[in-house]
C-alpha cells in the first residue's frame, strides 16, 4: 500500500545517518545535490531549492524553520533512512549513533502492559519502575504456576489473568484491550528498563504518522564477578540488539523488524495474530508498515534484557526465532527469502567446491556470468550517476560495496538457511560451511567481545546452527519452501 506523503512536524529536527553521501555534482548540472544512502541504498536527487532545503535540515534547526516545501522533503529523508528524526523531547544533541541530551518534556500518559508467566521472581521490581512513568501498569498472567499475579498486584499492577497459557500475543492483546490510554508501552517481565527510555520513544508518536517506536535492547553482563559465557556472548550477539544506529523499519531494510520486548505503540494500532508463539511481533511490525504507517528504531533509548538461564533455553529461543520463518512466510510472501545474489553466490561455491569435472565447470560459467553481471552493473549505475562528479568511479566503488554485502549475505544465507543442506553434501559442502565461517573471524576483530576467537566463532555457528534447524522444522510443519528459495530479481539501488 502506497501512503499519502504526509509532512514531518515543524517542531521535529534531524540529523544525518552515518551512511550519508553527499555526491558532488558534475560540471554543468547545476547547483542540485545527489544524496546516497539509506537501507535498501538508494539515490535521491534534489534541485537547487531542495538542496538549500536540506542543507538547514542537516543543520539541525526546526524542520519549520527551513523553508517552503522543507516538511516534505523531511518526511522523504527520514521515510528513506538518510535523515532521522528528533522530536522535540529528545532533540538535544545528537550523536553518530543515536539522539543524545537531557529530555524536555515528560511523556503523554501511558499503559504499561506486560505479559508475564512465571516471573515472580522479577516482575514487582519491573512494576514498580513502570509505575514511576507510567498511568497504570496491567500485567496479564498468562497462566502461571507461580506467585507471579501476587507478586505483581502487590507491587501495584492490574493484574488479569488467563487460567491457561496462551501466549505472549494473546496476553498482549489482553493487556491492551483493557488499557485506557492512547499510548500503551509493551515490556516483557525479563527487559530492565534505563534512563529516559520511555520518554524518548513516545515522543516520536508525536508524528502522527509513527504508528510504533522501539529501543535498543541490549543484554548487559551482570555486576559483580566474571560473568558466564552465555552472558558474556549474549552482551555482543544477542538477538534482540539491532545495534546503534537508528532506521526506520521495514522488510528488507538493515532494521527489518523490531522485538515488542519493549515497544511504544498505539492502541487502536495493537493486532497480534494469537496463532504466532514466535514471530509475533515481526508480523505486527511488517503489517503496520504494508499499512503505510511508520515504525521507527530509536538506539537512543535503551534497555536492558536479561539473557537465557541456560544453554538448552538459549538453543531453543534461536530455533523458535528460526521455526517461525514459515508462518512468517505465509503472511508475508517472499520477505524472508535469500537474496538471490547471496544465493547464487552460494550456489557458485559449491559447484566449484565439487569433486566432478562437470560441477567444477558449471561453477566456473557462473562465476564467469557473476563478474559479467558486475560490469553490467557498474555501467546501469554510471548512466544512473550521470549529474555527479567522475561517475564511472562513483559507480564502480558502490559496485564493490555491493559486493562486499553481497559476500557476507552469501556466508549468511549458507550458514542460516542452508546449512543442513550444505552439511550432508560431503566434503565440497563443508568446505563451503568452512568459508562462510571465515567472516565471523573479521566479526569478532571488529567488536572485540568479552570472548575469545574460537569460542565465539564456535557459538555464533552454534547459533546460526540452532535458527537453520528451525527454519527447516518450520517448513517442513507448514509445507512451504518459501523461507529456504532465493529472491526472483536482484535490485540496483532505487532512484528517488
Amino acid at each position: 500500500m502506497t501512503r499519502r506523503l504526509t509532512p514531518l512536524p515543524a517542531f521535529f529536527r534531524l540529523w544525518p545517518d552515518p551512511g550519508l553521501a553527499v555526491l558532488r555534482a558534475a560540471e554543468g548540472q547545476g547547483q542540485g545535490q545527489v544524496l546516497l544512502g539509506g537501507s535498501p541504498l538508494r539515490l535521491m536527487t534534489l534541485s537547487p531549492a531542495g538542496a538549500g532545503a536540506f542543507a538547514r535540515l542537516r543543520a539541525g534547526g526546526p524542520v519549520g524553520d527551513a523553508g517552503a516545501g522543507a516538511a516534505a522533503l523531511a518526511r522523504r529523508l527520514a521515510d528513506a533512512g538518510l535523515l532521522h528524526p528528533l522530536p522535540p523531547a529528545s532533540a538535544g544533541a545528537a550523536t553518530g549513533t543515536g539522539a543524545a541530551g537531557a529530555v524536555g518534556t515528560a511523556a503523554p500518559a501511558l499503559t504499561a502492559v506486560v505479559p508475564a508467566r512465571d516471573e515472580a521472581r522479577r516482575i514487582g521490581a519491573l512494576v514498580t519502575l513502570l509505575r514511576a512513568r507510567c498511568a497504570e501498569v496491567i500485567v496479564v498472567d498468562d497462566g502461571s504456576r507461580d506467585a507471579t499475579a501476587v507478586a505483581a498486584a502487590s507491587a501495584g499492577a492490574r493484574v488479569i489473568r488467563h487460567p491457561h497459557p496462551r501466549g505472549p500475543a494473546a496476553a498482549r492483546t489482553t493487556g491492551a484491550r483493557a488499557a485506557r490510554t492512547e499510548l500503551i508501552v509493551f515490556c516483557d517481565g525479563d527487559v530492565r528498563p534505563t534512563g529516559d527510555w520511555l520518554e524518548r520513544l513516545a515522543a516520536h508518536l508525536a508524528d502522527p504518522a509513527v504508528a510504533a517506536a522501539a529501543p535498543r535492547v541490549s543484554s548487559p553482563v551482570p555486576p559483580g564477578g566474571r560473568p558466564g559465557l552465555r552472558a558474556r556472548y549474549e552482551a555482543a550477539r544477542s538477538p534482540l540488539d539491532l545495534g546503534a544506529r537508528a532506521a526506520p523499519v521495514r522488510p528488507g531494510a538493515r532494521v527489518s523488524y523490531v522485538p515488542t520486548a519493549a515497544l511504544v505503540i498505539r492502541r487502536r494500532l495493537v493486532a497480534f495474530d494469537p496463532a504466532l508463539r514466535y514471530g509475533e511481533d515481526v508480523d505486527l511490525v511488517w503489517r503496520l508498515v504494508a499499512a503505510g504507517h511508520t515504525v521507527r528504531y530509536e538506539p537512543a533509548a535503551v534497555v536492558g534484557h536479561e539473557p537465557r538461564g541456560s544453554w538448552w533455553a538459549w538453543a531453543r529461543q534461536r530455533h523458535g526465532y528460526g521455526r517461525s520463518a514459515a508462518a512468517l512466510a505465509r503472511r508475508h510472501p517472499g520477505a524472508l527469502r535469500p537474496a538471490r545474489g547471496a544465493a547464487a553466490t552460494v550456489t557458485i561455491a559449491a559447484l566449484l567446491a565439487a569433486r566432478t569435472r562437470p560441477a567444477r565447470l558449471a561453477g566456473l560459467a557462473g562465476l564467469v556470468v557473476a563478474v559479467a553481471s558486475t560490469g553490467r552493473t557498474v555501467q546501469r549505475l554510471a548512466r544512473r550517476l550521470e549529474r555527479v562528479e567522475r561517475p564511472a568511479l562513483v559507480a564502480l566503488a558502490l559496485t564493490a560495496r555491493g559486493r562486499g554485502h553481497g559476500l557476507r549475505a552469501a556466508a549468511e544465507t549458507a550458514r542460516r538457511v542452508w546449512l543442513i543442506p550444505l552439511a550432508c553434501a560431503g566434503a565440497p559442502g563443508r568446505l563451503v560451511l568452512a568459508a562462510a565461517a571465515a567472516p565471523l573471524v573479521g566479526d569478532w576483530w571488529a567488536e572485540r567481545p568479552d570472548v575469545g576467537l574460537l569460542p565465539y566463532v564456535l557459538l555464533r555457528v552454534a547459533d546460526d546452527a540452532a535458527y537453520c534447524a528451525g527454519v527447516w522444522t518450520g517448513c517442513l510443519s507448514h509445507g512451504s519452501l518459501d523461507p529456504l528459495l532465493p529472491t526472483r530479481r536482484a535490485r540496483l539501488p532505487s532512484t528517488v
